[in-house]
């Protein structure tokens, strides 16, 4: 009994009876995480996403992150925090991708779904070129009306941007269209009409040689807001809209109204800076690089882009929401979430926080409705145009902006191009 009892004191005296130091922990509402950075000036780790089968785990771009001190952030943090303990408790966890590129959120969801399916997350926000991808890997289902019936809000022509071959897949959230931008001292006011931009002498410049996957040739969007359509094959519909387009590239070059900067330009970012030195009266580039950059240029205005008919018109495409899980209980809750997103104070109020294009006309109330952008944005997006979702449209999309550079080089007139392209009329 002695020996027993020293034997158990030797072990108490070996026992580290200290307490652990408490691990610090970013400054999130409860339920809500992310595993992107500490927020600013937190030296704490990042959490991970629960291993809880309660939680929705949503794969976001950066600019949808709760990372930062923002007043965007906190906003989204809000209103994840308030959908939370509606649900039971939910968790709900944001994991920050790229945009694009290898480390992109297209990259690790086709990578994810063929190496650990069971890792993939619940709700991803996609935009317009991914989504026919994601589809085609078999990732996605179309949604149930019952699902798609709450967001009512947002108008056809956008909801168009989140569908592929006719079928809805997503929900939009961030819209993203084109429009002119012109200097006003040099240009009172810009042309409306192909026709009366060739009859005056103001430059235009584009971005002429932007081929990657995330962008518009110039020439699919004076096509499709000139009232041309594609087909279900992903081609030309309208072969005469389509010759208007190509004679105003040809006659817009020969003329010099588009200099031949436009044919090397590869970005709307380039498409700015070369703007704002001077280089030209007028130039087409996103809402979102306007909103954003529109302070650094001086005496500008903003219009919609001169269309065949003088109609004021844009190509929109989008970021959408779309719900990866296919268990029904969890595509419910994700249902649910995204209904607290798309609230429209709480849509609206973080658009205009993170200077982000909404997608419903409602949730322009939280926009400064004393700015004249304001109401332009929200008028040209009700008239816009969806970029078409088809899975085939890719392969045309190359082949038009091969017709676009051949004419602005002045390889080929505008009818010898329009010849070479397979058209379906």
């Amino acid at each position: 009994m002695i020996l027993a009892l020293l034997i158990l004191l030797l072990i108490a005296g070996c026992r580290d009876n200290r307490a652990p130091a408490a691990t610090p922990e970013q400054t999130l509402p409860a339920g809500i995480s992310s595993s992107g950075p500490p927020l600013a000036g937190d030296q704490s780790a990042p959490k991970q996403p629960p291993d809880s089968l309660d939680g929705l785990v949503l794969w976001v771009p950066p600019f949808f992150s709760i990372n930062s001190a923002s007043r965007a952030d906190a906003v989204l943090a809000a209103a994840l925090a308030e959908f939370s303990p509606a649900a039971s408790g939910t968790a709900v966890t944001l994991v920050a991708k790229a945009e694009r590129g290898p480390a992109g959120l297209l990259p690790y969801l086709l990578t994810t779904s063929q190496a650990a399916s069971k890792l993939l997350p619940d709700i991803v926000l996609l935009n317009s070129f991914d989504l026919p991808r994601v589809v085609d890997a078999g990732l996605l289902l179309p949604l149930a009306q019952e699902e798609s019936a709450p967001f009512s809000g947002i108008p056809a022509q956008i909801l168009q941007t989140a569908q592929v071959d006719g079928s809805l897949y997503g929900l939009p959230y961030v819209a993203n269209l084109d429009h002119l931008v012109y200097q006003t001292d040099r240009l009172p006011s810009p042309p409306v009409t192909w026709d009366a931009f060739l009859a005056q002498d103001k430059r235009l410049l584009f971005a002429g040689s932007a081929g990657d996957d995330y962008s518009v040739n110039f020439v699919w969007t004076l096509y499709l807001i000139g009232g041309g359509k594609v087909d279900d094959e992903g081609g030309v519909a309208d072969p005469g809209i389509l010759k208007s387009a190509f004679e105003f590239l040809g006659q817009g070059r020969e003329l010099g109204l588009i200099p031949d900067s436009a044919l090397t330009l590869s970005s709307p970012q380039a498409v700015w800076t070369f703007f704002v030195n001077g280089n030209a009266e007028m130039a087409v580039v996103p809402s979102a690089l306007y909103y954003n950059q529109q302070n650094e240029a001086g005496a500008i205005s903003f219009a919609p882009l001169p269309t065949l008919d003088g109609a004021a018109r844009s190509l929109v495409t989008s970021w959408s929401f779309v719900i990866v899980t296919q268990e029904p209980e969890r595509r419910q809750r994700a249902v649910r979430l995204l209904q607290q997103l798309f609230a429209p104070h709480i849509q609206g109020e973080w658009s205009w926080s993170a200077r982000q294009l909404p997608t419903q006309p409602a949730a322009f109330a939280d926009w400064d409705t004393d700015d004249p952008y304001t109401l332009f944005l929200q008028e040209l997006l009700l008239h816009s145009v969806a970029l078409p979702s088809l899975q085939t449209f890719d392969a045309m999309a190359h082949t038009m902006q091969q017709a676009q550079r051949e004419i602005l080089a002045g390889e080929k007139s505008p009818q010898q191009a329009l010849e070479s392209l397979p058209l379906h009329p």
